[in-house]
């Protein structure tokens, strides 16, 4: 009976050390979480700015473009700043085109854990649209908006590496500045990317892409157009 107690003793000793080890291990994988910081960003996105279907302006008047818009962000927590600016020539004259907006996320787990997870992103979004043209006979195009949002987000975090991909919809109240102009606005926004806290360049590397999809439906059908951009970014955690 001693020499039983004796060999089952090591094995109860090596599970007890064992164990807590592992659970250690498997707690300290779901505790982890992305470093509290802020990240600037700097991308380049292929823009389309075109009238929508029902815009009464002909095609001598009417925008339409496509060209490369450099857009910076800069994030930090749940708000996030980004503006973008372009300038293309359309018929042998010059127009700018720029784009500033804001948005503020609050991610609600659905489910999941701290590693893998699938999240309800809530969004409070606005922006600032501006296409602006040399010709003194064509109207600028100057709408902002405000608005909330809703989607869906996975998310999978280690300590090597975040990655996340999510899709929003808005639903705007666009105005015309200080005119009559007001109307809606809808805006699919999509983004994926991954968080690389290992690369030696500030506290991070953020690696990601984008698209908006907006379309304005306003009183005054001349300023019905649809805007749509997409393209890479790279940013720094610092």
């Amino acid at each position: 009976m001693r020499r039983r107690l004796r060999g089952v003793l090591p094995l109860f000793l090596a599970w007890g050390i064992a164990v807590p080890a592992l659970y250690g291990q498997y707690y300290e994988a779901r505790e982890y979480t992305r470093p509290e910081g802020r990240y600037l960003s700097a991308g380049i996105l292929r823009e389309e700015f075109v009238p929508r279907p029902g815009n009464s302006l002909s095609d001598s008047a009417a925008y339409r473009f496509a060209g490369i818009m450099p857009m910076l962000a800069y994030r930090q927590g749940p708000v996030e700043l980004y503006l973008g600016y372009s300038r293309f020539d359309e018929r042998g004259t010059s127009h700018s085109a720029v784009v500033f907006g804001t948005q503020i996320t609050n991610d609600i787990l659905v489910s999941g854990s701290r590693v893998a997870a699938l999240v309800l992103p809530l969004m409070i979004a606005a922006d600032y649209t501006r296409v602006t043209s040399g010709n003194l006979q064509r109207d600028d195009f100057n709408l902002a908006t405000i608005g909330l949002g809703a989607g869906v987000k996975f998310r999978l975090v280690t300590p090597g590496v975040e990655f996340w991909i999510q899709g929003v919809q808005i639903f705007h109240v666009a105005f015309q500045g200080l005119a009559a102009g007001t109307g809606s606005s809808l805006a699919t926004v999509g983004e994926t990317g991954v968080f690389l806290p290992g690369v030696p360049i500030g506290e991070g590397l953020v690696l990601s892409y984008r698209l908006r999809l907006q379309t304005w439906s306003l009183n005054d059908d001349r300023l019905n157009y649809r805007s749509f951009y997409h393209g890479p970014s790279i940013g720094i955690l610092f």
